[in-house]
């Protein structure tokens, strides 16, 4: 079955699914970033944040890495092109966890180990 989901409560719906996908996630220390948000138990983590906004230092660029899989699930799901799913998630992150993000990267990457 097929839904018509207007451009205004794209942003809407993507929240909410992100909060039920990442339920129970918690932020912690990284392995290779200083922030990585992932279930307790588990190994890897969902996101991976380099360098947060909260050093304080303006001209401090922030990184998000986010799990292929995540992104697929949201890229496929809502069939959006990458921009406009890589662009959702950094709105997800900024509001929900109070950071500000220069820029987002997808993929299999060491950056999202706990």
């Amino acid at each position: 079955m097929k839904y018509i989901i207007t451009e205004s409560r794209l942003e809407s719906i993507i929240f909410k699914y992100l909060d039920s996908k990442l339920d129970g996630t918690e932020p912690m220390k990284g392995k290779y970033s200083d922030i990585v948000f992932g279930v307790p138990g588990e190994t890897m983590g969902v996101m991976g944040i380099e360098n947060p906004d909260w050093h304080g230092d303006p001209d401090w660029n922030s990184t998000l890495y986010i799990d292929s899989e995540l992104f697929n699930d949201i890229n496929l799901m809502f069939c959006l092109d990458s921009g406009t799913t890589l662009d959702l998630i950094k709105k997800y992150v900024e509001s929900r966890y109070n950071l500000e993000i220069d820029s987002v990267l997808f993929g299999d990457d060491q950056r999202v180990i706990k």
